[in-house]
């Protein structure tokens, strides 16, 4: 991070967002990057995604508001020109929104209730110059989640499109690797280049696994394509499993029972599809 920055007020910035996050659920794997995790990511990021179109796959973490906000206040000196939040939980996108109306930054963040089960909404497809996912992280299903929320990060892209992948990388856990290798086969083989990595770069309130780390990684899209507007729903495959063992995605939005986003809700309620599709 640079000398410049002013780590004290930095974190006093990051305290708004965290004290603004939603309560993490932890059986949708809602597991939330430490303070000052979330600071030197969104400084890492934000270097990359200076005066770009940004878009968020899922943002528990609130790694976007913290970029936006921050970048606002003149505490980091890079941040995108627009950013746009899509999540599956009510919670998070009203809490955005009500963030960024009290600190003066809709102008540049808003946030969509949207389930990567679903097709991209049409009017995303191929619009953004660059995306951020911090999925589920696969364990128990192969990295099929992690794939998931890169199908909708690649159908986003636009050409010239950056990439930041956060994924699971303990050497004392073999499966975080698994997934770390395959999912850089499916980058590459999607026409991205790998940028950067840094490994063991952030830590979790996680408390079944607290020594869990993550790491960053960093894609650059190659071979544009320009193509019509062809998103689908997930395959039933790709659906197992997807939050743990045993734990598949039934559930389509997580509702908010506050109705309003003044600060983060404490009371939601689950919407599985069935209720999702009546009319």
């Amino acid at each position: 991070m640079p000398t410049s920055i002013d780590l004290h007020s930095c974190l006093n910035a990051i305290s708004d967002v965290v004290t603004n996050r939603p309560r993490p659920l932890r059986e949708f794997d809602q597991i939330y990057m430490k303070m000052a995790d979330m600071l030197l990511q969104a400084e890492h990021v934000g270097r990359y995604f200076d005066g770009r179109d940004v878009v968020f796959i899922g943002d528990g973490d609130a790694i976007g508001l913290s970029l936006v906000h921050l970048h606002k206040l003149q505490l980091l000196p890079r941040g995108p020109k627009s950013l746009v939040v899509l999540d599956f939980d009510e919670r998070v996108v009203l809490s955005v929104a009500e963030f960024a109306r009290q600190f003066d930054i809709s102008d540049v963040i808003s946030a969509q209730l949207y389930n990567v089960a679903d097709p991209l909404p049409e009017q995303h497809w191929q619009r953004f110059t660059g995306f951020y996912t911090n999925p589920p992280f696969g364990a128990s299903n192969g990295g099929r989640s992690v794939e998931a929320f890169l199908r909708r990060a690649f159908e986003a892209a636009a050409e010239g499109a950056i990439g930041c992948l956060v994924l699971a990388d303990h050497d004392g856990h073999a499966w975080t690797h698994d997934v770390l290798h395959s999912t850089q086969k499916l980058v590459l083989d999607n026409g991205y280049m790998i940028r950067e990595l840094l490994p063991h770069f952030h830590t979790y309130h996680l408390d079944d696994a607290p020594d869990l780390t993550s790491c960053s990684v960093v894609v650059q899209l190659r071979r544009f394509v320009k193509t019509h507007y062809r998103s689908q729903p997930l395959e039933a495959a790709m659906l197992k499993d997807f939050y743990g063992g045993h734990s598949p995605l039934r559930v389509k939005y997580v509702k908010d029972l506050t109705s309003g986003g003044k600060r983060a809700s404490r009371d939601h309620e689950l919407m599985p599809f069935s209720e999702a599709l009546a009319p």
